[in-house]
């Protein structure tokens, strides 16, 4: 049970991550 809670925990941590790496690769885009 706690292996699965740590998968979960560790595929939103991933999640966070990309969404903040695309944040920063499209800040000079304009509209974004």
């Amino acid at each position: 049970m706690s292996f699965n809670i740590a998968l979960t925990g560790i595929a939103a941590a991933q999640k966070d991550l990309d969404v903040t790496a695309n944040n920063i690769a499209n800040v000079n885009t304009t509209g974004f």
